[in-house]
């Protein structure tokens, strides 16, 4: 056993722990009289010192120990919860993160500790002049302690041992603390350092069971060693999360229980139990032992996705053949292959959705330093964050979401006292939504801000040479709003640390539509603005339908498509130099595939005067009507990467395998009709 093999555990775990003290410090701070919440962020401090302390990593373990001392002050009502210790907290969080990066980068940052560490002794020196230490915390012994009995040979190999080296035998009784995390660790620490004094001869749990965490909150073992009982205390006395040790000499092998005679339920032990009661109870508690959840790598998960995007293309290959060969016996085995292949790829695609919570819960601390930054009263309102997403999905949406957010605080949200003056409430609130809606996800921000002013859009256009005076009179309202998501144009009249460089809302619009996704905002003056974002479920398998284009196939997401048309020549009309269609009283523009591909093939699919297939698909909130040659139906395709040398290119979203073999291109109908 390598504690290497524990840094990813506990990588995971702190970082579970960090954010969930960040949420809940913002809880105080709201709330700073609510002692629950400081009893649970102080255990969750208690927890993370005792993991770091175990893994040996010193600064982590000196900085959330100095973290709990002042969160002990705290719980004692010796100092108020006050904003500005609060900062301080975050400051003290901010150094753990950095530390963490650290463990998990396995690179040394040349991080100092000692400056935050003395910020939080300067929130009250007296108070922590008697520093918090382990024997302060009350005694939480969860389980009676379990003998360790012996069978009668290895009572006679024993006491056999005693006698010809001269070594003493002791009982250890060790509690671990009902708050660690990480046990099996901890014994791993304990272990290592009887090895270094003598031998376990045997434990319980077993080492196995020790091994694979099958651990209760009480390990008993006997430890055959020449050490005085001082020197195992010694030994011991720096490993953190365990409540107590008991050390007992054996002068007498006999006096030990034998093995038979031992086992133990939850309410103790009882000698008057039958065996048939005995087994039950043992066979309950390997039962209550069964793992029910383990970590996998998303390593693991892409591994296993692209298995599954392959066996797809597999089916749909082997359902071609089906239908040339018209064989009763292979229809029906694809059936059952295509049931169980739609069985296995939900099952896949079910086990990488992550609730968006996960990175919703980044955003509130974010929120509230920057609305302190800026002088600002800001409420942040989340919901939804039980809908979840694929994990590809979650890890792009991030960034976007920290540029709307910051630009709601920045150029939303107006002062204290700019918001009395128009009769508002001094707060603003900023609302963080996610909903699902059909085939897809719908996030919200919106505030109740100032809103985008057109009228300074214009001017900013024009200052900045993006558009003329005559060409931004042309334009309405909703036009002009589309402006902000030009690659470096901003309205901001002073450059912030927050924004005012041009770089965001491009970024934003451009990162949407690589997931095939799309972005959409609406802006009301004086009442605020509300910016959506419709993300796919998933960008690795997605229903398209398959349209021929002079001879090459191509394939356009469902999710954007509305209708399928197919209209007379003479139905088509044109506004200038456009090309549109009436359909059902809505005036349609085209837009020829043949054209907009520059496809060079001569293979004409259809002749002049035949109906005119048309896509009507949705993107950027505009409809366009696709004209193809014509429909080849829907199918499942899986989504790869066209690689670097051809990303960007507007158009496509990616590529597919058919199943014959050939390469599709995935249209990228938002770039498209943009």
């Amino acid at each position: 056993m390598s504690m290497e093999q524990y840094r990813a555990l506990f990588v995971t775990e702190s970082e579970e722990h960090l954010q969930f003290i960040s949420n809940a410090i913002l809880r105080l701070e709201k709330d700073p009289e609510d002692a629950e919440t400081l009893n649970t962020i102080f255990r969750s401090a208690h927890t993370l010192k005792g993991m770091a302390a175990t893994m040996g990593f010193k600064s982590f373990t000196q900085l959330t120990h100095k973290m709990e001392d002042i969160l002990d002050i705290f719980r004692a009502d010796k100092i108020p919860v006050t904003p500005a210790v609060i900062d301080r907290l975050f400051k003290c969080l901010d150094m753990l993160e950095l530390l963490l990066e650290e463990v998990r980068s396995k690179k040394d940052l040349n991080l100092d500790v000692t400056s935050v560490i003395a910020e939080l002794e300067n929130i009250s020196p007296a108070a922590l002049a008697s520093n918090f230490t382990e024997d302060s915390m009350p005694d939480k012994v969860g389980e009676e302690k379990v003998e360790v009995g012996l069978s009668e040979l290895e009572r006679k190999n024993l006491d056999s041992v005693i006698q010809s080296k001269g070594m003493m035998l002791y009982e250890i009784n060790i509690y671990i603390s009902l708050e660690c995390q990480m046990k099996s660790v901890r014994m791993f620490m304990i272990f290592n350092k009887f090895e270094e004094l003598g031998e376990v001869v045997k434990s319980v749990p077993s080492c196995e069971d020790l091994e694979e965490n099958r651990i209760g909150n009480v390990v008993s073992l006997l430890f055959l060693t020449k050490a005085s009982r001082k020197k195992i205390e010694d030994s011991l006395e720096f490993i953190l999360e365990i409540d107590r040790i008991d050390i007992k000499q054996i002068k007498n092998v006999s006096d030990l229980p034998d093995e038979k005679e031992i086992y133990s339920d939850s309410a103790g032990s009882n000698e008057t139990k039958n065996k048939k009661a005995r087994k039950s109870e043992s066979t309950q508690m390997v039962e209550s032992r069964k793992i029910k959840n383990i970590r996998i790598s998303t390593r693991r998960l892409d591994n296993l996705m692209n298995l599954v995007g392959e066996l797809v293309i597999a089916k749909i290959r082997l359902m071609q053949i089906a239908q040339f060969e018209q064989s009763q016996a292979l229809s029906e085995v694809i059936t059952i292959i295509d049931r169980l292949t739609s069985e296995l790829q939900d099952e896949v695609m079910q086990a990488r959705l992550v609730p968006i919570s996960h990175v919703f819960d980044r955003f509130p601390r974010m929120v509230r330093d920057l609305a302190r930054k800026g002088n600002k009263q800001v409420f942040l309102d989340i919901s939804g964050g039980e809908i979840e997403l694929d994990r590809t999905v979650l890890d792009e949406i991030a960034d976007p979401l920290v540029h709307l957010l910051r630009n709601s605080v920045d150029h939303g949200i107006e002062l204290p006292q700019e918001r009395k003056i128009y009769g508002k409430k001094t707060a603003g609130t900023i609302k963080l939504q996610a909903r699902r809606e059909r085939t897809y996800v719908l996030v919200e921000v919106s505030d109740d801000g100032m809103g985008i002013n057109p009228d300074l859009l214009r001017q900013a256009a024009v200052a900045k040479g993006f558009y003329t005076e005559d060409e931004v009179s042309k334009m309405n309202n909703n036009d002009i709003l589309q402006i902000i998501t030009l690659p470096g144009f901003s309205s901001a009249a002073v450059v912030t640390d927050t924004s005012g460089r041009g770089v965001g809302m491009d970024v934003v619009k451009m990162k949407i539509e690589s997931l095939g996704g799309t972005l959409s905002f609406d802006s009301n003056l004086g009442a605020g603005s509300t910016f959506s974002l419709k993300l796919p479920l998933t960008v690795a398998i997605i229903l398209a339908m398959l349209v021929e284009v002079r001879g090459e196939i191509y394939a356009a997401p469902i999710a954007n498509i509305v209708e399928t048309v197919k209209v007379n020549p003479n139905q088509i009309k044109h506004i200038e130099k456009f090309e549109v269609i009436n359909l059902r009283d809505e005036v349609l523009p085209l837009l020829r595939l043949k054209d907009i591909l520059e496809s060079k093939s001569s293979n004409e699919s259809v002749a002049d005067d035949e109906e005119i297939s048309i896509l009507v698909v949705e993107g950027n909130g505009k409809k366009a009507g696709l004209v193809i040659d014509r429909f080849l139906g829907q199918q499942e395709v899986v989504i790869k990467s066209m690689g670097s040398l051809l990303k960007g290119i507007k158009g496509f979203a990616g590529a597919t395998i058919l199943g014959d073999g050939r390469v599709a291109l995935i249209l990228d109908v938002a770039s498209l009709i943009g």
